[in-house]
């Protein structure tokens, strides 16, 4: 070709190879590039905009982890790895209070102790901070007042550990002690010492950090439409996210007065903002380093006071400052699942439509804020989907309380009422004599729908999980149909892929996620990106979106995610937002690439460039595949006079949602959704509940890495098995938690673990890479109330009360016994199902609307639907803009207040901004 004529007095260099490692490109597979792109690839959800990207190299591909091989051999560095030179040990002090006033802090002897160089105390950072920036309510150190036992006082840094721990102990803090709470229902009432002083926006004089009401839909005739309800009561414990790898961090600033931080971070972002405000520096002078994460869960997803504890000492002593919990230490940083009071009612008609569920939760936020304003919200909205209902109440409240702080947990915010949504969904077919999943399958909301509360819904493969986990599990055959002690449960789970609106709201208009790549003359790809590996394989994703429209294998592709310092902002991981809209960035990204490569491939070969195609480090012409360049040619040719290709790809979620107060919460770019059933085994005699096979569906919208989203149905089992079966935080009357340690905290071991059937479902959402959503936390979800059911198949008592430890299932064993005067429980008679003549009304209703479905999923013209086309309303239209009785409320009435519910009266307070103070 000319363009590689050479010129005189030249050595005669040979063309540049395909590059990799590979010597000759592999011909392109058919069977996985999508029909519309003429391969063999079936699509029953139609196209999908990124099919013209598609090459066959990485995408549905069961692909290791990328940062494998770091991990297996040993050689990836995890918090407490990192090692500077001149380092210290820092160590803190702790309150052994529950609420308390610091009324003095005596350093002196700890400063005369040989060996260490630094204390400090509240004085030293004096600003507050938050992950949220409307309820910064936590100091570096406590400035006034302790708020719970394990609060942090002060902090030390010395040659040693011992010496640090000796440092610690002589450390003198004078305390006036408070009257602590440690009843979630205390925390409604007024105090004379509230835990935190909202200023103006105080409400009452209590301890309610936030409050929720909203109304949706015909609330004042769901109960008169009824000919079944359910009612329970449920009390979830507190769970912890236990992961492996303790909270550590060092901290360094440079010779020229920089802050470098290495910690095991899930939102290095929110991280490097807190920094800022506490330390009274620019951000432009802090690099945060992430370090390889053991294990977060959602319990490094906040900004923390060790943190920044380990900065102040740092600059103190003028050298690095290392800081690693004990396991003791982990349980009193928290963040993990909020202990909750439930009232959980839904209420079904006679045609089996879903005409109410009134929802009332009071969550135990502990000592600080943290997500508590999103996870107030979640424990309602997050539960108005899969299915189309009449009507839907919400009150919900967030009290301090003086224990450990509660956060964002694996699932935020939606397990728990979802356990009690599917439970009385259960309930509810009971009464009714039908079926629970033809139950669930004739109530489902439509592809391409709006929820009660206005949430967009994209892509739904609900129905497909519902049914394949039907057929897989022998269900059939099995429901109502088990001898005493066996049993099988369904249980279905909805999530957000992400979360539609920032946090923080400048600068305005700014991407959630920002990926740039570079491409120098050897063909290796860089991509700088932001996103928090933690585990869950975003790296991963990441480097299998970029090898798939660049069309190269995954080792010339090379993620920088680590500093701030050299990745581009990014909100972080959490909401199961990475693969959504980090992915998309990095397609963004990719695709600026990919028009250079083919401009440069026309401009050597001359080819049309419509008619190109990507390969395996070949680029050809479709029609033609003898015509075309390889990789590096046509990258050489497109570096001509200008050096490394560099581009940058962003995402931004499009507008969507409504305008009531709270809109936003809950709001996603799309959904995925889980359908489980479980089988289990109850011994009637001792109460032990052990949970025998799972079948788990999950509509991931696409599998980007199959083997990973396996990882993750089976890992969010094991996770969702602990909280239902065995693990609790434990505290006594007087508030001291009672096992802060993996050895009395009950974790599943190997030994309890059932074999888990993973079932992918693929619903091909139109704005996710190449159709994927999350697979992250939502399949946490519906492991809960499979196990419930199912143990209600198997023994006859719905539990109300989580964990079903061995003990209290006794106890619902002895009570039914008590009930129906039976002496020996081996007696006790299994459920059993007779249909009614509604089982046929809902098969048919169920089978009419699987065909709506694929009709709308495959109309590109199809008319919006709105929740409430089931109760006869025009499915064009939201309902409240016709219907004067589906009107939007989020203010309770008078009338409400009379007789409010638990967390309800959360709003017999005024806020002091109402009441004229100050």
């Amino acid at each position: 070709m000319a363009d590689y004529r050479q010129q005189p007095g030249k050595l005669p260099f040979p063309k540049p190879g395909s590059g990799g490692k590979d010597q000759f490109s592999k011909p392109t597979d058919a069977s996985i590039i999508p029909e519309s792109q003429g391969g063999s690839k079936k699509q029953p959800w139609g196209p999908h905009p990124h099919d013209e990207l598609v090459s066959g190299q990485a995408i549905g591909k069961p692909t290791a982890m990328v940062d494998s091989r770091w991990k297996v051999t040993g050689q990836a560095h995890y918090g407490d790895d990192v090692r500077l030179a001149g380092e210290l040990i820092g160590r803190i002090v702790r309150s052994p209070h529950h609420y308390a006033r610091v009324l003095s802090i005596d350093v002196t002897k700890a400063l005369e102790l040989p060996g260490v160089i630094a204390v400090a105390t509240g004085a030293d950072a004096a600003n507050k901070f938050g992950v949220l920036p409307v309820t910064k309510d936590e100091h570096a150190m406590a400035v006034e007042k302790v708020r719970h036992a394990g609060d942090l006082v002060a902090c030390v840094a010395a040659e040693t550990e011992a010496t640090a721990r000796e440092a610690e102990r002589l450390i003198e803090v004078e305390y006036e002690i408070l009257e602590s709470i440690h009843d979630m229902r205390d925390g409604l009432e007024d105090s004379q010492t509230p835990i935190h002083d909202r200023g103006k926006y105080h409400i009452g004089e209590s301890n309610i950090q936030k409050r929720v009401f909203q109304e949706f839909g015909d609330v004042a005739g769901m109960s008169q439409a009824a000919v079944a309800s359910h009612k329970q009561n449920w009390l979830f414990a507190g769970v912890n996210h236990a992961a492996t790898e303790p909270h550590a961090v060092v901290a360094h600033w440079d010779p020229s007065g920089r802050l470098t931080l290495y910690t095991p971070q899930q939102v290095p972002h929110y991280l490097h903002r807190a920094l800022a405000d506490v330390l009274e520096i620019p951000m432009h002078q802090i690099n945060v380093h992430r370090t390889f994460v053991g294990g977060g869960f959602g319990g490094k997803s906040d900004p923390f006071p060790h943190e920044m504890c380990a900065a102040i000492l740092a600059r103190k002593a003028g050298r690095p400052v290392r800081i690693c919990f004990d396991r003791e230490e982990v349980y009193w940083i928290n963040r993990g699942r909020h202990p909750s009071r439930i009232e959980m009612n839904l209420h079904a008609d006679s045609e089996g439509r879903i005409c109410g569920i009134e929802t009332d939760a009071l969550i135990d936020g502990g000592a600080f804020a943290s997500f508590g304003h999103v996870t107030t919200y979640y424990n309602g909205v997050l539960h108005t989907a899969p299915y189309e209902i009449g009507a839907f109440h919400y009150t919900g409240a967030r009290v301090w309380t003086n224990k450990p702080a509660s956060g964002a947990m694996r699932g935020h915010g939606a397990v728990n009422s979802r356990c009690a949504v599917e439970v009385g969904m259960d309930d509810l077919a009971e009464q009714l004599a039908v079926d629970p999943i033809t139950l669930r399958l004739a109530n489902l909301l439509p592809p391409h729908s709006a929820t009660i509360t206005g949430f967009r819904v994209t892509s739904i493969g609900m129905r497909e999980c519902l049914e394949r986990v039907r057929a897989a599990s022998g269900w059939d055959d099995k429901f109502r149909k088990m001898p005493l002690g066996k049993g099988i449960g369904i249980g279905c789970g909805f999530f957000i892929s992400g979360s539609a609106l920032p946090i923080h709201w400048d600068p305005k208009k700014f991407p959630h996620a920002t990926v740039h790549l570079k491409i120098d003359m050897d063909g290796g790809v860089t991509v700088h990106t932001g996103a928090a590996e933690i585990g869950q394989g975003s790296d991963t994703v990441i480097a299998q979106s970029v090898a798939e429209v660049l069309g190269l294998p995954l080792d010339m592709i090379r993620i920088k995610s680590r500093d701030t310092d050299t990745s581009p902002i990014d909100l972080g991981s959490y909401s199961s937002r990475v693969t959504f809209m980090n992915a998309n960035a990095a397609i963004s990204a990719a695709m600026g690439i990919r028009d250079e490569l083919l401009d440069a491939t026309v401009e050597i070969t001359g080819a049309e460039r419509n008619k190109l195609v990507i390969g395996d480090r070949r680029i050809f012409a479709k029609n033609d595949p003898a015509v075309g360049v390889s990789y590096l040619e046509a990258l050489h040719k497109a570096q001509e006079d200008r050096g490394a290709l560099v581009s940058s790809g962003a995402y931004r979620t499009p507008p969507m949602g409504r305008t009531h107060k709270g809109a936003a919460a809950g709001l996603a770019p799309a959904y995925s959704f889980s359908a489980y059933v479980a089988e289990v085994s109850v011994d009637i005699e001792t109460g032990q509940t052990k949970v025998d096979k799972v079948w788990a569906a999950h509509d991931c919208g696409k599998a980007l890495n199959p083997l990973a989203v396996k990882g993750q149905i089976i890992g969010s089992c094991h996770m969702g098995m602990g909280q239902v079966l065995s693990e609790e935080m434990r505290y006594l009357r007087t508030g001291h938690l009672m096992n802060p340690d993996l050895l009395d905290y009950k974790i599943p071991s190997v030994h309890e673990m059932p074999e888990v059937v993973p079932i992918i479902v693929e619903s091909n959402d139109l704005e996710g890479p190449f159709g994927a959503k999350e697979a992250g936390e939502g399949p946490l979800l519906p492991i809960l109330p499979a196990v419930c059911n199912a143990v209600y198949d198997a023994i006859g008592v719905r539990t109300a009360e989580l964990p079903i430890t061995p003990d209290r299932m006794h106890r619902m064993i002895e009570n039914r016994c008590r009930a129906e005067k039976i002496v020996d429980p081996l007696d006790l008679a299994s459920p059993r199902l007779e249909h009614s003549a509604l089982q046929d009304t809902l098969d048919a209703r169920a089978n009419a609307h699987t065909e709506r479905d694929i009709e709308r999923r495959l109309d590109d013209e199809r008319e919006p639907y709105h929740n409430g086309a089931l109760f006869g309303l025009d499915p064009t239209v939201p309902p409240d803009e016709f219907d004067p009785r589906w009107a939007v409320t989020i203010l309770p009435s008078e009338e409400y207040l009379t007789t409010p519910r638990l967390a309800g009266s959360a709003w017999k307070h005024t806020e002091r901004r109402h009441r004229g103070e100050a």
